[in-house]
């Protein structure tokens, strides 16, 4: 009787385990940290210069779970949790004190669940949308911790959208070379904060892309519908990046793009703003409650290589004059470099260095955003600073 009861304790606890054996629980991540010095400065207005400060920079570093389990038929379920973490100030802060939503709450960067096949997937979370270049450029986002196409959602026009909460994606599987994703996010309607509540806000965004042997391209577009709390309009944004991988670990690629606000500061008159709330409709010759409507055209070119153990990196961005239905905005335009080399100890541990360096017009602040590792971030009262970040790090994934 002894031996049946142990028997079927015994088979209890291993039916459990054998449910749990179709599932698998990864943990990985990435350490990433510089040291390095951050300045900004050649301002229209003298006393908008930031001058010269020496840090220790945490890199986008981040620890994430993905668990995946078999439900038969082709089926899978998946759960991705990614949160970023500051290894070098233990908060949720960037470099100048600024709130960084990529880290220092659970779950803060890229994360979901889904459902997937041989169809391809859904996805409901937090998830990028638009702004990432994947394949076609991966200087700051995989081999250093910032780089020139960073400024792309640092410009004084945002962007559409960047790593957005809320999100329900599909994303198709990889059929001759061809994969994509469609995007929604109702934005702001959960929190009420819409200026005219009957106008309810929403993100689209569709990501197409294809690789072929060494030929790799991506298109972006996303639209965000009445975005944010001041007023009605919209912002779309468009990019375009074709890449030739000419050897294993190189590639030279380009992307252009074109980021467009409409309705902006639609009845608000002078208030009109270009996200440092400079009045502006006036003086571009406009009477109070004109829209107004700014876009921006922009490329980059990116560049890596290797060689033996050492990758190298380089990265040119351009942006010509912010313009408008009621002109041109002079001496706006923003170009920005990074150089960089990076040592590979092992497949996972690296140590690099860098030089990033933004050049804004008179009236341009475009500064290094992404993961907080600017010690501005700059507006409108730093027009014509020019940020610069001479650096050394150490990243080691896992």
């Amino acid at each position: 009787m002894q031996k049946k009861l142990l028997a079927l304790a015994v088979a209890g606890a291993l039916v459990p385990a054998a449910a749990m054996a179709q599932s698998s629980v990864e943990i990985y991540g990435r350490a990433n940290l510089a040291f390095d010095v951050w300045k900004a400065t050649g301002a229209t207005d003298p006393a908008g210069n930031l001058e010269s400060r020496t840090r220790v920079v945490d890199g986008s570093s981040r620890v994430g779970l993905r668990i995946n389990e078999s439900l038969g038929g082709g089926l899978r379920a998946f759960v991705v949790i990614e949160t970023g973490v500051n290894i070098d100030n233990g908060s949720n802060t960037g470099q100048g004190g600024q709130a960084n939503g990529s880290s220092g709450l659970w779950a803060s960067r890229d994360s979901y669940l889904g459902l997937g096949g041989g169809w391809g997937d859904v996805r409901l979370g937090r998830q990028s949308i638009w702004w990432s270049n994947g394949v076609i450029a991966q200087t700051g986002a995989n081999y250093l911790y910032t780089a020139a196409d960073s400024v792309i959602t640092g410009h004084m026009l945002a962007a559409p959208v960047t790593r957005q909460s809320n999100v329900v994606s599909y994303n198709s599987p990889t059929v001759g070379g061809f994969s994509a994703s469609i995007s929604y996010s109702p934005d702001d309607q959960e929190r009420g904060t819409l200026q005219d509540p009957a106008e309810k806000g929403s993100i689209f965004g569709v990501t197409g892309r294809y690789t072929s042997g060494a030929l790799r391209a991506q298109v972006d577009w996303a639209r965000r519908a009445n975005a944010g709390s001041i007023d009605s309009r919209d912002v779309d944004g468009i990019k375009v990046g074709v890449g030739w991988a000419y050897a294993p670990g190189a590639q030279i690629s380009g992307i252009f793009g074109q980021i467009k606000h409409d309705n902006f500061g639609a009845g608000l008159g002078t208030a009109a703003s270009l996200a440092s709330e400079v009045g502006i409709v006036t003086a571009l010759g406009g009477v109070a409650g004109d829209t107004f409507n700014p876009e921006v055209t922009f490329w980059l070119l990116n560049w890596e290589h290797m060689v033996g153990q050492w990758q190298l990196l380089a990265q040119f961005y351009s942006a010509g004059d912010v313009e408008t239905n009621l002109g041109d905005i002079d001496d706006s335009g923003v170009t920005a470099i990074t150089l960089g080399a990076k040592y590979f100890l092992s497949k996972r541990t690296g140590v690099y260095v860098s030089l990033h360096q933004i050049r804004n017009d008179d009236f341009a602040w475009a500064d290094h955003t992404g993961g907080g590792v600017t010690s501005g971030p700059l507006g409108l009262a730093n027009a014509g600073a020019d940020p610069r970040i001479l650096g050394v790090g150490i990243m080691h994934n896992f």
